[in-house]
């Protein structure tokens, strides 16, 4: 009982210092298709693409809302053709940490520029097949507000691979999105 009122203490201590910060610095946005269409149309037109080659509005996907810092700006990280889907994938982040890389989709046959998808293992990570986190089983989240992290145990909604957005229910039976970032982990911006 001792170290949970010590673990309240410090955790009420993070958030009040969070929450005195200014208000601009944690203002918080949806990433906008358009915002990732102009991203994605710099990108390909860097790889040779023509203007009347670039993906029409439904051909690129972005799974879930994406919380971004106002006045963030986005860029692609990287590029790859993962042939089991029948898309390209393409992996976006934030400069000055404004948001959580995040995976779009684009469906194209155009795809001769993109290497083939490959897993890249990362020390800690299992590289099997398996999904990061299956629904229904408890989770750690890495919750991210104006620098600082801090971890609570939630429940996963939906079944997810490193790297893709899913469902996660916390504690006070609120639901919210969070990036799987390994086996039963998850990472999000606080909202």
């Amino acid at each position: 009982m001792r170290n949970y009122s010590r673990i309240a203490s410090l955790l009420g201590c993070l958030l009040t210092a969070a929450s005195s910060l200014r208000a601009a610095d944690r203002a918080l946005a949806p990433v906008t298709v358009e915002q990732v269409r102009r991203v994605l149309a710099v990108e390909l037109r860097s790889r040779g693409f023509a203007d009347n080659e670039l993906p029409e509005p439904d051909d690129v996907e972005v799974p879930l809302p994406v919380p971004m810092r106002v006045g963030s700006n986005l860029r692609v990280s990287s590029v790859c053709w993962d042939a089991d889907a029948g898309r390209i994938r393409m992996r976006l982040e934030c400069d000055r940490s404004g948001c959580l890389p995040f995976l779009i989709y684009v469906h194209s046959p155009s795809h001769a520029q993109a290497a083939q998808c490959q897993l890249i293992p990362h020390p800690g990570y299992s590289t099997t097949s398996e999904p990061g986190v299956r629904a229904g089983e408890p989770a750690t989240a890495v919750i991210v507000a104006s620098g600082v992290r801090v971890t609570a145990a939630v429940t996963c909604l939906e079944r997810g691979a490193r790297g893709e957005i899913i469902r996660v229910r916390g504690g006070q039976g609120r639901i919210f999105r969070a990036r799987v970032t390994g086996p039963r982990m998850v990472e999000t911006l606080a909202q």
